[in-house]
């Protein structure tokens, strides 16, 4: 039994000389006795490959590489020890959900503690920190009773110690029935050591570990007693002994206190005095290619204020070829910069990708960055850890089934289940589609709960109004019947799963039925589907992870049927040790090939063989790392049970400290040259520091040269700069854009670029971009004009167009393209809108009085109560047309249907208000015009040949007779305050009002018998007033309050008896009327204010409005669609637009102006109305 220590600092040749020795071994006896290569876990893999790469070892039965688990494994299976089912952290989490839901009311603070994120996690590391530190539960409670006096003053830690020490004893009891815990293997390991005949032969190699914990010095201690002999690698300066104690702040202070410990080991098993073999070649192997590394590896305890110790390079020697210090504008710049010079070292140096490593302190803030930069490189890659599984789809399919489960079908977890694709047949995998075009539905009518379930299939159907009767709906046979096939994928599995979990009695029953459902939709044949379609595609990382999904997800089932199948769980409590078990879930992948590009952390990535090494994000903060509180425990919680007694892991302050080391490690990985660099800014654009290690590298080596990295090469750059940005053409033609862009506004493009253009355009596969570059260069975000045979496919030679249409081509030409040339709409959701709502107030109001026409009521006979309860029950019978029954779907609906009530009918009691003060009856309610219709269309002859019939539905006409004959009035419910602006008409985009006036006196004599005359067009406003008062009112007051509110706003003829028949207020004394928008003086005539218009007038306003829109309609028919809409004050056309992410205008753009309409007062409006339908 030998003991040797093999110590040197970082690239001495510790690593080397191990393998040396084991291949002379195997050369010299092939078949000896065993030979064994211990080293962490996550090296394995490399010092296994370092082994058996080379070409003279021919066999290497005798050698194995193992990791501390493996050994333990490997002894096991020859002493015995595996009979017990292993559990691994997915289990122990499960099972420790379990008893804290168990004992939830004997815990004092962990009562409710499974249900927060992440805290089981915790929890579990804090249980595998005391088995590393050898601490049994019977330890914990025995220090827990000793120690209670002395934190007394420590309320809080006292409670918590009697949960973690209260779920400790339950967890150690419940994985000593039947489990081996993975942390309880090194325990085993040590018992079994001295009875292993293959151990006590052996001679063994532990190199790589800075540390170890307890448990690990115990295996390590029956191995020194036991093995034949033991070398132990250790990256430290000096010979240590047992009694000496390394400075806090010295550099290798993690390996000397390893080595002082180790030596007391040997003393304490009375062993002999261990050898000490100490490395220290003059030149060490890792650095004979780089002098500046080697200086950097000898003197790095001294950066800190190193300017006495500066690197003075040799003559002729390039620093930059050793040392590169770079930092960039942001970490994309950042990592395509170093990106761009592991491309060029490979090109121009024939470096391999093998011989190259980034290295970042903080992964989360660099690996999708990473991942994406070095695919669009086409760089091959592995990053050197284990990853989350929660988004694989198969992982996002159980989640999400057992969600719909427990929430009733709910819409979120229903289509994230759907969207996992594993609910397709797996002979119908292409039909997405399908499954899409079901959510749109489901959107639609907002199905949800009961209504998948009731085994009737969908038969809803849209309304085009709420009036619309059932057998005027149209059936779409085809449609609905491809719903329901789609449905059917979907409900038939879930709906077997549910009535499975609503029988089970135990947690076995549970699993049981989840299984089912994976089987039942066939799972692990869509798996390999997809295993072998990432094959194809050349993505092995993505294969692997697939294959090992299923075998996954299986074990973790088999350990919860394990660790409680006889338990009886609520289906709440089922899911969330689901949730639990699938949040811990990793997957450890093994490089898919030889030669990539190796990624990983500082402190966990072991690499050999590294010449090259890229270390990012070397920012304040982040190197050094910041010692964050993580755990259950916190730090002077941690200080004092150490203080206490309690052995436990080295708290933030040493960590802190030993920072430096880790630090040192990573400097000292590559052979040839070393790579820093940090981003100025975040992704906001934050400004970030430097790390105080920048300052302390420059120091050293002052000749380092630096340069900021860029988003895209500046034109300030030289050409040589500017090309080192051309490294891969799929990012060097982004940058070309930018060049061209320049040269196109009148810049210079260098021949650079000119060179670089003419290079894309040889490579016949870059042709169809390049193309696609040219047009984006030239892109104007400018709508080319349709040509004629495109516009009449989209509007035919016959145009047949509503007012409101017209009105939407003023306001954006664009927008009206989209809507109605293409026919694009939002997907329907079920919600109750501003449309639906104005809907419903049309309906009901039309019908109030249809009711009232049909029962031979007098408007303005009823009273308030009568109108209120006959709105109501005209609500009642519209509520269930509206939106799929969207009233009657909720209790909220429900207030909220009782609100419209309110307002329907308040508007009703306004209503009767003018009956009663007004002549004017209603004449026609829903009034069609158009082919066929109650009215005939306004018909136009466009002058490009087309013609245009202009069609509508006017919802109110009232008729009165005075002196001058018949007067007509149009009205419109508008459920937000609308006016008749004269600036709106004289643009067109207030045509419809004045438009269905028009109609309705075009066509009087033939629908009435008699010639009409215009009385006005106004817009009553349906809406419940909220009145707001400084003092209280008396109900007259409130009354003529509100009246105010609900004044019509709009236009009405210049005429005393005009006025008079609307608001009889006014033949019997002038003033301001509370119901129509004028104001009459004494004499007769109308104030200023008054919204009125003579006859004269009248004719000039129809006759404009016509001019307008036979202009709008042979500009729709000419085909011009330009994006440009328009803005009259505060109000724009883009304001409440569905079609921005479609026009995508900016005014950066040629092409996308806006067209600002000003204001203009009411007489010059009148005068220039005048002079355009005077005008030819």
């Amino acid at each position: 039994m030998s003991i040797r220590f093999v110590i040197g600092r970082a690239g001495s040749g510790k690593s080397e000389r191990c393998l040396t020795e084991i291949k002379q071994q195997l050369a010299s006896a092939p078949e000896g006795d065993p030979l064994i290569l211990l080293v962490p876990e996550q090296a394995t893999f490399q010092a296994e490959h370092a082994l058996v790469s080379d070409p003279n070892i021919r066999g290497m039965i005798r050698a194995q590489v193992l990791s501390f688990h493996r050994l333990a494994w490997r002894v096991m299976q020859e002493e015995g020890g595996t009979a017990r089912l292993p559990i691994d952290d997915t289990g122990k989490k499960l099972l420790l959900t379990s008893i804290l839901h168990k004992h939830k009311e004997e815990l004092r603070l962990f009562g409710h503690s499974a249900e927060q994120m992440g805290f089981v996690d915790r929890l579990n590391q804090l249980f595998t920190e005391m088995k590393r530190y050898c601490v049994t539960a019977e330890q914990l409670e025995s220090h827990e009773s000793k120690r209670v006096t002395n934190l007394g003053e420590h309320g809080l830690l006292r409670d918590k110690m009697h949960d973690i020490q209260l779920v400790y004893r339950e967890f150690e009891a419940a994985v000593a029935k039947q489990y081996l815990d993975g942390e309880d293997y090194l325990t085993l390991l040590a018992e079994q050591v001295v009875n292993s005949a293959y151990l006590r032969s052996a001679s063994v190699w532990i190199d790589g570990f800075h540390g170890f914990t307890p448990q690990e010095f115990r295996v390590l201690g029956a191995l020194f007693a036991s093995c034949k002999q033991v070398t132990i690698t250790l990256c430290l300066d000096r010979e240590l002994q047992a009694e000496d104690k390394p400075d806090e702040l010295d550099l290798f202070h993690p390996t000397a206190m390893t080595m002082v410990r180790l030596q007391e080991l040997i003393w304490q098993l009375g062993l002999d005095r261990a050898e000490v073999v100490q490395l220290s070649p003059e030149h060490a192997p890792r650095y004979e290619d780089s002098p500046a590394l080697a200086y950097l590896e000898q003197n790095f305890h001294r950066r800190i204020g190193g300017g006495a110790h500066k690197y003075k390079p040799a003559i002729g020697e390039k620093l930059s070829d050793q040392l590169v210090i770079r930092e960039a504008v942001h970490r994309r710049a950042e990592v395509e910069g170093a990106v761009r010079d592991m491309l060029e070292l490979v090109r121009e140096h024939g470096v391999r990708w093998r011989e190259m490593a980034i290295m970042v302190r903080n992964m989360e803030g660099y690996q999708d960055l990473l991942n994406m930069v070095l695919t669009d490189h086409e760089i091959p890659h592995f990053f050197d850890q284990k990853r989350s599984v929660l988004h694989h789809p198969l992982v996002e399919f159980i989640r999400s089934a057992l969600e719909v489960v427990q929430h009733n079908w709910h819409y979120d977890a229903v289509f994230r289940c759907i969207k996992t694709d594993l609910l397709l047949p797996l002979e119908a995998t292409s039909e997405r589609t399908e499954l899409d075009k079901l959510e749109n539905y489901v959107l639609a009518f907002g199905i949800q709960g009961y209504r998948w379930t009731d085994g009737k299939p969908w038969t809803y159907q849209f309304r085009a109004n709420l009036e619309q009767a059932e057998d005027q709906i149209k059936e779409q046979t085809a449609e609905l019947q491809a719903l329901n096939t789609s449905k059917s994928w979907v409900v038939r599995p879930l709906l077997a799963l549910s009535n499975r979990l609503g029988q089970a009695r135990t947690v076995k029953d549970q699993v049981e039925a989840l299984y089912d459902l994976l089987v039942t939709v066939q799972a692990p044949e869509k798996l390999e589907a997809w295993t072998q379609q990432a094959t194809l595609a050349g993505r092995p990382e993505k294969a692997r992870e697939h294959s090992q999904m299923w075998n996954s997800v299986m074990d973790m089932l088999d350990q919860l049927v394990e660790t409680m199948g006889t338990d009886e769980l609520s289906l709440e409590l089922f899911n969330g040790l689901i949730e639990t078990g699938m949040e811990s879930m990793q997957l450890g992948l093994v490089p898919p090939s030889m030669d990539q590009l190796l990624i990983g952390s500082m402190d966990r990535t072991r690499s050999s063989g590294i010449r090259y090494a890229y270390i990012l994000g070397v920012n304040d903060g982040v190197i050094p790392a910041q010692m964050a509180e993580k755990g259950v425990l916190t730090e002077a919680e941690r200080s004092v049970l150490m203080d206490s007694g309690l052995p436990m892991a080295d708290g933030s302050r040493r960590k802190l400290l030993d920072e430096q080391f880790i630090v040192y490690t990573s400097l000292t990985v590559p052979g040839k040259r070393l790579w820093l660099s940090y981003p100025l800014a975040d992704e906001e654009g934050k400004s970030l520091l430097p790390s105080e290690l920048i300052q302390q590298m420059r120091q050293l080596f002052p000749g380092t040269e630096g340069s900021l990295l860029l988003a895209e090469p500046s034109v300030d750059l030289s050409e040589v700069e500017q090309a080192a940005y051309l490294a891969h053409p799929t990012q060097a033609i982004s940058y070309l854009s930018v060049r061209m862009k320049h040269w196109l506004l009148g810049g210079r493009m260098s021949e650079l670029w000119w060179d670089t253009y003419n290079w894309y355009t040889e490579q016949p596969e870059w042709q169809l971009k390049l193309q696609s570059l040219a047009q984006a260069l030239n892109y104007t975000n400018k709508e080319k004009r349709l040509t004629s045979k495109t516009s009449k496919l989209l509007y035919g030679q016959h145009l047949r167009a509503s007012v409101s249409r017209m009105e939407k081509y003023v306001a954006c030409p664009f927008s009206h393209f989209v809507s109605h040339g293409l026919r694009l709409q939002e997907r329907r959701v079920y919600r109750l809108d501003a449309p639906d709502i104005g809907q419903l107030f049309h309906a009901a109001l039309n019908q109030f009085v249809q009711k009232l026409q049909q029962d031979q009521l007098d408007w303005g006979s009823l009273s308030a109560e009568q109108c209120m309860e006959r709105s109501a029950q005209v609500v009642d019978e519209l509520a269930p047309r509206l939106q799929g029954e969207i009233l009657l779907s909720s209790s909220r609906y429900a207030y909220i249907a009782r609100k419209l009530k309110q307002v329907v009918g308040r508007a009703a009691v306004v209503l009767g208000e003018h009956a009663k003060h007004g002549q004017f009856q209603p004449l026609g309610l829903e009034i069609d015009f158009g082919p066929g219709k109650e009215l005939p269309p306004l018909t136009f002859e466009l002058d490009n040949g087309c013609t245009m019939e202009i069609i509508g539905r006017i919802d109110r006409v009232d008729r009165a007779d005075g002196e001058q004959g018949v007067l007509l009035r149009v009205i419109d419910y508008k459920s937000s305050q609308t006016a008749l602006q004269l600036s709106e008409v004289y643009y067109g985009l207030s045509l419809q009002m004045l438009t269905y006036l028009d109609v309705i006196l075009t066509h009087a004599e033939t629908w009435l018998g008699v010639e009409a005359k215009p009385a006005g067009v106004l817009y009553f406003h349906v809406h419940n007033p909220m009145l707001q008062q400084k003092n209280a009112l008396d109900p007259a007051s409130v009354e003529k309050e509100l009246r105010k509110r609900y004044k019509m706003k709009g236009l009405i003829t210049a005429d005393a008896e005009v006025a008079g028949l609307m608001d009889d207020e006014l033949i019997r004394s002038a003033g301001h009327s509370q119901l129509i928008p004028v104001a009459l003086k004494k004499d007769g005539s109308f104030y200023s204010t008054s919204s009125v218009a003579t006859e004269e007038q009248w004719d000039t306003l129809r006759t404009y409005v016509r001019k307008q829109v036979k202009q709008i309609g042979t500009n729709i028919t000419d085909g011009h669609v330009d994006i440009a809409p328009y803005r009259m004050g505060k109000k724009t056309a883009c304001q409440h637009c569905s079609y921005t992410a479609i026009c995508q205008i900016d005014p950066l753009f040629e092409g996308n102006e806006v067209h600002v309409f000003r204001q203009r007062a009411k007489d010059q409006v009148w005068t220039e109305l005048a002079g355009q339908v005077s005008g030819p």
